[in-house]
């Protein structure tokens, strides 16, 4: 659907374009609208997560690319305590994270960068395993909702609140996998920054776009109230731009063994999302339902046998960006 950089048509009527959460300026373009029932059901069908308290009085939710090539949700709904911690404890998404953490790419290209001695903040740590990989480095993990289990190397805190107890405190800010969640992405790395000492690094991972994360139709942990932001390495820049900050690596991962599951699901896919121009990611369609059900069964064998398919593309976009 071919849509003006300031202005999106449905039918007759003019509708304005909501602005980029990174730039301010408006997008490029709507990608599609979807309703907010069909999310819902799509992770009560998905998930057996009920999501229904996060959508009260919203009938529809629509898809935008901004000029920096980030891709977005409006409204962007993310998920809550409630949500999370009934996810979490249904599909035991830590103890996963936590079986694969030496072998996360993320965490060992991050690690690279931090230097002997320095002080490290790692946002929406969970249980804070990032730390294995920093034997060289002070760690402190920051999570308002980690869980009763972790050792006190884990503040349970929001980072506006530690970011007013501790500014330019820390050489290195990392998230992993967080920004992709909160409805204000700027303002979350604003924060983040504002952690830092002159000099210090902004480290982040987020899901990549386009990539064959995005290519799996109807993907719950891939759109509201899980992922409201679809990354890359521009909208990596633009953010970093609008920061102050400079670059000092903006590209994409290779893959993950906890993402096995992931990569299976898409070579076993009949039927992926569609690119322009008709480009569609979330809908009701029996063939894209179908085509899942199967993939997800044979995906869960092959990575019994083998972890990760042959030649995976990347699905992670990672950033280093220095405070001046």
């Amino acid at each position: 659907m071919a849509e003006s950089a300031s202005m999106a048509t449905r039918g007759s009527n003019p509708e304005p374009l909501p602005p980029c959460p990174i730039t301010g300026k408006p997008a490029l373009r709507r990608i599609h609208g979807v309703s907010a029932r069909l999310i819902e059901d799509v992770w009560r069908l998905g998930q057996g997560v009920d999501v229904s308290h996060l959508f009260k009085g919203v009938d529809r939710v629509t898809l935008y690319e901004s000029p920096t090539g980030l891709v977005f949700f409006e409204p962007r709904i993310v998920g809550d305590g409630k949500f999370y911690e009934g996810y979490y404890q249904k599909w035991d998404v830590h103890e996963g994270l936590t079986r694969f953490k030496e072998s996360r790419v993320d965490y060992s290209r991050a690690a690279e960068f931090i230097p002997a001695g320095a002080h490290v903040v790692d946002v929406g740590c969970g249980p804070g395993v990032f730390r294995t990989h920093l034997p060289h480095a002070r760690y402190t993990g920051l999570d308002p909702y980690a869980g009763p289990d972790v050792d006190d190397v884990v503040i349970r805190e929001t980072l506006e609140e530690h970011a007013r107890k501790r500014p330019e405190f820390y050489d290195v800010a990392t998230a992993f996998h967080v920004i992709e969640h909160v409805p204000d992405p700027l303002r979350h790395a604003e924060q983040m920054v504002k952690l830092l000492k002159p000099g210090g690094l902004l480290i982040l991972a987020a899901p990549l776009h386009p990539s064959p994360l995005t290519e799996i139709p109807n993907l719950p942990i891939n759109i509201p109230p899980h992922h409201v932001t679809w990354w890359n390495p521009e909208a990596y820049k633009a953010l970093s731009a609008r920061l102050g900050l400079e670059v000092v690596e903006a590209g994409t991962l290779p893959p993950s063994l906890h993402q096995g599951l992931i990569y299976w699901l898409h070579r076993f896919l009949a039927r992926r999302t569609k690119g322009p121009p008709n480009e569609r990611y979330i809908g009701h369609n029996w063939t894209w339902h179908a085509s899942i059900v199967v993939a997800y069964y044979l995906a869960r064998l092959a990575t019994r046998i083998k972890p990760l398919p042959p030649g995976a593309r990347p699905v992670d976009a990672f950033l280093v960006a220095r405070k001046p």
